[in-house]
């Protein structure tokens, strides 16, 4: 990690913790007491947000065999951080599977993931239920500024780039990046009644809409 990020991650993570309860009285045993989330000392010509929303909405926070409770969130995608306000500052949810979150409508999982250097977590938005899941995953990546060069070129300013990506995930393993589009969707399904369904429907797999739709017969079989 560069200096700068490593400076960018430090900043972010410099606020008050909160009380045992938050202003909403989501239980301490939910929120990770290690972390403080938040957002200060940002370049003042930053463009963009590490934020989904830069406004705390308010949620709700489940965990298994629990009774769900409010709480007024919003999504760190830099940091991958699910950040609760409470009535004595900001911290995040634990990052566990039996934690999760509804926010703006969406369901926030912990998900584990490849990548090429082995095996993660993070937070996934789940698009659809059931034993193959297509999920989705926001991510903001920060740009340091850089200096015009010259008199007769303009510089840039430090940036939050954000970055949609989506990943299927099957019943017992790690979820893989695919694209939305026939091939991927289908090499990861490896599936023939999946490839007939597709074929029979005239599916070109480009769209949320249409991947669920071939999950959703997956699903039913």
């Amino acid at each position: 990690m560069k200096k700068g990020h490593v400076l960018l991650a430090l900043s972010l993570a410099a606020m008050p913790l909160v009380s045992a309860q938050t202003a909403l009285d989501l239980p301490s045993t939910y929120l990770n007491n290690n972390t403080s989330g938040g957002a200060n000392n940002l370049p003042p010509n930053v463009q963009g947000s590490p934020y989904l929303t830069d406004d705390f909405i308010r949620g709700t926070v489940y965990s298994e065999g629990e009774k769900p409770y409010p709480a007024m969130m919003r999504y760190n995608a830099y940091q991958d951080e699910m950040q609760v306000q409470g009535s004595g500052g900001i911290t995040t949810l634990f990052k566990r599977d039996y934690v999760w979150a509804v926010l703006g409508g969406e369901t926030f999982r912990i998900e584990s993931y490849e990548t090429g250097s082995g095996e993660r977590q993070g937070y996934f938005v789940e698009l659809n239920p059931g034993k193959a899941r297509l999920l989705k995953r926001y991510r903001r990546e920060f740009r340091e500024g850089e200096a015009a060069v010259s008199s007769y070129s303009q510089g840039q300013p430090p940036r939050f780039d954000e970055e949609t990506t989506y990943f299927l995930a099957l019943e017992g393993s790690p979820a893989k990046e695919v694209k939305l589009r026939k091939k991927d969707v289908l090499e990861v399904l490896s599936n023939p009644e999946a490839e007939a369904f597709v074929q029979e429907n005239k599916l070109k797999l480009k769209s949320e809409e249409e991947v669920i739709q071939l999950l959703n017969f997956v699903n039913s079989q």
